[in-house]
């Protein structure tokens, strides 16, 4: 299985400079970032050919943090991850607490990404979510532990 998406695949072959110096793990981590930042901020029944794929709507998020919408919020997460990022092994998704602000929540996302090269190990891989107001899910990589 190719590490890097189609799409992003066939934009190197247009812009070879894009591409250059980066190494295959990197690429990787970065074509991860992109996908789930796509995915974790399209809304479910948007997209006509798998009315699953997104979240559901959040825009009133705000209102409804004392109503158990950390750990509903969070298992949808986990669900879209599983089934659309494949690339992304054994994901795990923890509530930290936000220090910027108030009212957005932080989820701290963690897994494996399988290596390009046969000889080296899965690396783990760490992403901070966080969850405005509105309902946009900023992703945001973290160094590897």
């Amino acid at each position: 299985m190719s590490q890097v998406r189609l799409l992003e695949r066939l934009s190197a072959l247009e812009d070879p400079a894009h591409v250059a110096g980066a190494s295959p793990d990197r690429r990787l981590r970065e074509s991860v970032v992109r996908h789930l930042d796509r995915l974790l901020n399209t809304r479910a029944g948007s997209v006509p050919i798998d009315h699953d794929y997104g979240l559901p709507d959040m825009s009133n998020i705000a209102g409804s943090f004392a109503l158990g919408t950390t750990e509903s919020l969070s298992e949808a997460i986990l669900r879209q991850i599983v089934r659309y990022e494949p690339r992304l092994k054994n994901p795990r998704i923890t509530v930290e607490p936000e220090q910027r602000e108030v009212i957005t929540l932080r989820f701290e996302l963690r897994g494996q990404l399988e290596s390009d090269r046969a000889d080296a190990p899965d690396q783990t891989f760490v992403m901070i979510l966080r969850v405005n107001s509105s309902g946009r899910v900023f992703v945001e990589p973290q160094a590897s532990t």
